[in-house]
């Protein structure tokens, strides 16, 4: 939840970015029930599961937007980093984790932001001169394999939503996409075992 205020600070283009494209997923969700129950009328319980579903969803895009620019601006980072090694290290000096940790700290000081995905992050085996593109690339991974985490969140949200609200329609608006048999009429019966009365011909 923290990294969703971060973002907001951070990017106030995120927010309409994913406000919308939550708003987008609400109508494509009314759309499909639509399309399948010809004559779904939602009820009050139906309205507030799609309150609840698009907040939810609201957040998840948010913090999806967020993240997408965090990771195409991780050339940026990368700049930054440089800069901090090459005012303490040598460009053949080896980096223990250690110190790549004082490095991290040092960056996320200036990009509280990063504290969310890197804070923790522990690099050896890399000299002054590789640090800061290993760092880029682990930052890079990160952010992907996050913004995967975000949509599958998304999907069971929709998934949970989408059982809760049909549930929540009526059930003779549920039952409206289902055509009824045709049903067969027999002709009356005038008695049992009468004949049928046949005109002769003259």
């Amino acid at each position: 939840m923290w990294a969703l205020f971060d973002i907001i600070r951070f990017s106030a283009g995120s927010i309409f970015w994913g406000v919308l494209i939550a708003m987008v997923c609400m109508a494509l969700f009314v759309l499909i029930i639509k399309g399948w129950w010809k004559n779904a009328v939602f009820t009050v319980a139906t309205y507030a599961v799609g309150a609840v579903l698009f907040v939810l969803l609201s957040i998840q895009c948010i913090l999806i937007c967020g993240s997408i620019r965090i990771m195409n601006t991780a050339g940026y980072y990368e700049q930054q980093i440089t800069g901090i090694v090459n005012s303490i290290y040598d460009s053949a000096d080896m980096i223990d984790v250690e110190q790549s940790s004082g490095i991290i700290d040092s960056l996320t000081d200036k990009y509280p932001i990063l504290n969310n995905y890197i804070g923790g992050g522990e690099f050896s085996g890399y000299s002054a001169a590789e640090l800061p593109h290993a760092m880029a690339d682990e930052l890079r991974s990160f952010m992907k394999k996050y913004i995967v985490r975000r949509l599958l969140w998304c999907l069971g949200f929709v998934l949970v939503g989408g059982v809760i609200a049909v549930k929540t329609i009526t059930v003779e608006n549920r039952l409206g996409h289902r055509s009824a048999r045709p049903v067969r009429s027999r002709a009356p019966m005038s008695g049992s075992g009468s004949r049928p009365h046949v005109r002769r011909r003259r």
